[in-house]
């Protein structure tokens, strides 16, 4: 497996240009992001949620950050719970677990992003696997994005959520 086929379909009906990025096998974002030389901030990472109705989101940060759940509910107006495994294995059947690229409505999912993707001028992704990277520019991504909500939804790891 290379690149999510669900992933390869959604970005030629875009009519989205890319590359690809091969790497030394890792098993996270912040993993492939170290693996593919790539600055952390450049990688999208895709921390899937859902609701109390078992509708799936796509939260999209950057590798090297966490998310601040409270700030997405707020955004959303929503309770929300992390995805398990098997419900991941369930709705991403083309992708390895922990390798789900970080864009939603290529899954047929709503997504919520991290602002600070507006400041990159390329953005990578996994692609399903966890040996390859897609790279697009900032602006591509944000063009697949365009409709979606985004807000400062993440923190550094080390950073504690305010009460």
């Amino acid at each position: 497996m290379s690149v999510s086929k669900k992933l390869s379909q959604f970005l030629a009906q875009q009519h989205v240009d890319f590359e690809l990025v091969h790497h030394s096998p890792s098993m996270s974002a912040m993993q492939s992001s170290i693996a593919a030389r790539v600055p952390s901030e450049e990688v999208a990472k895709a921390v899937i949620l859902k609701d109390h109705v078992d509708n799936f989101l796509m939260a999209v940060i950057p590798a090297g950050r966490r998310l601040h759940l409270h700030t997405v509910e707020e955004l959303t107006d929503q309770k929300l719970r992390l995805a398990s495994e098997h419900e991941l294995q369930l709705k991403f059947t083309d992708c390895k677990t922990g390798a789900i690229p970080a864009i939603g409505p290529a899954f047929d999912m709503s997504m919520v992003w991290d602002e600070r993707f507006l400041q990159q001028q390329d953005v990578y992704l996994e692609a399903g696997d966890h040996e390859t990277l897609v790279h697009l520019s900032g602006s591509n991504f944000q063009k697949l994005a365009a409709t979606e909500q985004h807000d400062q939804i993440s923190m550094p790891v080390k950073e504690q959520p305010p009460e």
